[in-house]
């Protein structure tokens, strides 16, 4: 039976409230907003329901730092904006706070090919386009920001087309086009690393695991924040009442619910889906083959890690799990920790590996490491196959609230660095000098000349 711990004093008429920022959620967008507001001086307590920080959707991921390639359906041009903004912003803040020997030291996969499905919902022509505007665009921030890098590079293109003998291995049926980009990914299991030893060692960040909070509530003297505290198998040990002065809420699934308890209704078209990924480890010498994404629809990623695996996916027979409520069904839990039974997990497995040996032939044979999944938030109820959907955008991101109460959705990996300063800001009512130099006008979203 769970135990009720109350941290108000019993002689108080009111509560007595933490001055310390409390952020509720603990993956890439809540560590990084603990580590800029340490950086700046501000004690905070971070919280979260898993026993490490950095342990469901921000590690269960392809770690693609996206260019805004891939937004192409969007076609005002913000999602591909406000990705670009956060690659350049990227490694250069995280330098900030895990230091730049240790940044720099994050393992990066091969530079991403773009292979285009026959059946794409954009054509390789308007893909083209597409990377032409966003070229530009590098190009004008690249001229008026000397310190933007793109992990690490300052690339000279972001997109070309590409001739089939430039990717060794990777096989394209008849009617399929490809693209060299110069995109990569981070490897996730070595980020989670670092940003957990650089939350657990910073003396200002109070880290408090196992603590799920199930609602928050308004009063005059700050946020009153309630929940369970978690044993190691994730039952219900006992449920706790705080309160603080300034709340952040960084969670992922569970987001939408915990602002609905502020009285911060959604704006409509949210969904949340569960897609599994598999870790294989790779035949001898195929890491430093290409990575690949298919494009644009319902198809997958292959990312090859310098460590000779490789992250594998497949929208058809990953998406496992598809959900319009606030909150996502509970079930969900297990895999997102990484608990997928073993019969089920070797079922994925096989099915998502033979998808993507189409493509890469003797993938298939690649020894199976890891089985899991990660939640994804996006708003959009059509589906990635058609051009037409919400989820092609990424564009109703960042934070929303204020000082006292702020909710981050942090929409990609990506922009996760970039969010944290702007919510820091919100946070502290100081913005940064770093900030304050990309606060510049953003230019029209225009053919390039």
């Amino acid at each position: 039976m769970a135990h009720a711990i109350s941290f108000k004093h019993p002689m108080m008429s009111q509560p007595e409230y933490d001055p310390r920022v409390w952020i509720v959620g603990a993956g890439l967008q809540g560590c990084a907003i603990a580590l800029e507001l340490a950086h700046r001086g501000q004690a905070v307590v971070l919280l979260d329901q898993d026993p490490l920080p950095m342990n469901r959707a921000s590690l269960r991921n392809e770690g693609k730092i996206h260019l805004g390639l891939i937004y192409a359906a969007d076609e005002s041009g913000a999602t591909a904006r406000i990705q670009l903004r956060g690659a350049l912003a990227f490694l250069p803040l995280l330098a900030r706070w895990l230091g730049q020997e240790a940044a720099d030291a994050l393992p990066l996969s091969t530079p991403f090919a773009y292979l285009v499905a026959r059946d794409s919902v954009l054509a390789p022509a308007e893909l083209a386009r597409h990377f032409d505007r966003l070229q530009a665009l590098y190009e004008h921030w690249c001229a008026e920001h000397p310190e933007a890098r793109y992990l690490g590079q300052r690339p000279a293109r972001l997109a070309w087309p590409a001739a089939r003998s430039e990717h060794e291995g990777l096989a394209l049926a008849p009617g399929e086009s490809l693209f060299s980009t110069a995109e990569r990914a981070i490897d996730t299991d070595a980020l989670a690393s670092a940003v957990r030893a650089a939350v657990l060692a910073h003396p200002l960040i109070d880290w408090r695991p196992g603590r799920r909070v199930s609602r928050f509530a308004r009063q005059s003297g700050g946020v009153s924040v309630h929940g369970q505290v978690l044993g190691s198998s994730g039952e219900v040990q006992a449920t706790f009442e705080s309160h603080a002065r300034q709340v952040v809420n960084a969670t992922w699934e569970q987001r939408l619910g915990l602002d609905a308890s502020m009285g911060m209704p959604p704006a409509p078209g949210w969904l949340h889906r569960l897609k599994y990924r598999v870790i294989v480890r790779l035949p001898a010498g195929w890491e430093r083959l290409s990575s690949v994404t298919m494009v644009l629809g319902r198809y997958g990623d292959v990312v090859m890690r310098p460590n000779g695996t490789a992250f594998v996916s497949w929208y058809p027979e990953g998406l496992r799990g598809w959900s319009e409520a606030l909150v996502p069904p509970a079930d969900w839990d297990g895999p997102c920790r990484g608990r997928v039974p073993s019969p089920q997990a070797q079922a994925l497995a096989a099915a998502i590996l033979h998808a993507a040996d189409r493509w890469y032939p003797g993938l298939s044979r690649a020894e199976v490491l890891t089985v899991d999944a990660g939640a994804i938030f996006a708003y959009g109820r059509q589906d990635v196959d058609q051009r037409g959907s919400g989820l092609h955008a990424r564009a109703l991101n960042g934070p929303s609230g204020d000082a006292r109460y702020l909710s981050v959705d942090s929409g990609k990996l990506t922009t996760a660095p970039w969010y944290a300063m702007q919510a820091a800001d919100v946070l502290t009512g100081q913005q940064s000098p770093w900030a304050q130099a990309w606060t510049d006008p953003v230019p029209a979203w225009t053919d390039a000349p």
